[in-house]
């Protein structure tokens, strides 16, 4: 038993190691208002990526591509929300349409394209190898002390190209609607919650706890594990949300 529930070890490892920077990050997208910029971001990855992969490119290669289209797709949000905050949101709605039926049709003519845009969207975390996560746990560690340590530089000043640089190691891995979950859904969960410390603690531990039920479901019941994984943090986050607004209401009268 214990042996097969090894096979799970490295997809954990990989989403508790993103969970530590998708935290604050999420909390400043709701913040901010731009709720759907996390998707749309992985969504330009994820377009880099399937570009670089049709022309052949290693695998440094197709992070080096992922990555300049989500840091372009970062400058070109942040002009946005300078000049035209008003419709923000539905541009980068706009640009996650775009980009997801760019992807689409870049990929008809081929042969295992409905696969390959399955695994950008559900990720291939049971796939994930160890040099993997090592890249990619890396990325997340930086950028969680960066964050933590100089709020006001990398979480404000430097909002969009750090969540760039986040959305398109998180998607190469997790997939496009983890990533938007693991972002959205922890800071959702705790809206009501008023202490700083106390709503970040059990962003981290809802999330945790849904991560893990979410792998263990997709494990016994050969569910697709990123699919699993989003609906378990959903109900974590919502136990919590629940809970937390009851009290406020309690509270308040």
């Amino acid at each position: 038993m214990f042996s097969e529930l090894g096979i799970l070890l490295p997809a954990l490892t990989a989403g508790l190691l993103m969970m530590i920077i998708h935290v604050p990050l999420g909390q400043e997208v709701l913040r901010r208002g731009i709720i759907f910029i996390d998707l749309s971001l992985a969504q330009l990855a994820a377009m880099g990526a399937v570009f670089a992969g049709l022309f052949g490119l290693g695998f440094i290669e197709t992070q080096a591509c992922a990555l300049v289209f989500a840091l372009l797709g970062g400058v070109f949000f942040k002009y946005v929300e300078h000049n035209y905050q008003s419709i923000g949101e539905a541009v980068i709605g706009c640009a996650f349409v775009l980009s997801a039926t760019l992807v689409l049709l870049a990929m008809s003519g081929n042969p295992h394209g409905d696969e390959h845009i399955n695994d950008i969207l559900s990720g291939q975390l049971l796939f994930t190898s160890w040099e993997r996560i090592l890249f990619a746990g890396s990325i997340f560690i930086i950028a969680a002390v960066l964050v933590y340590r100089w709020p006001d530089i990398f979480l404000k000043k430097y909002f969009y190209p750090v969540i760039a640089v986040v959305i398109t190691t998180s998607v190469q891995v997790c997939g496009v609607y983890l990533v938007f979950a693991s972002l959205i859904f922890p800071a959702v969960g705790t809206y009501y919650i008023e202490n700083h410390q106390r709503r970040r603690l059990l962003e981290y531990l809802g999330e945790s706890a849904g991560f893990i039920g979410g792998l263990l479901l997709s494990f016994y019941f050969d569910l697709s594990t990123g699919p699993a994984i989003v609906w378990a943090i959903a109900a974590a986050m919502l136990i919590i949300f629940i809970i937390s607004s009851i009290k406020k209401t309690y509270k308040n009268t």
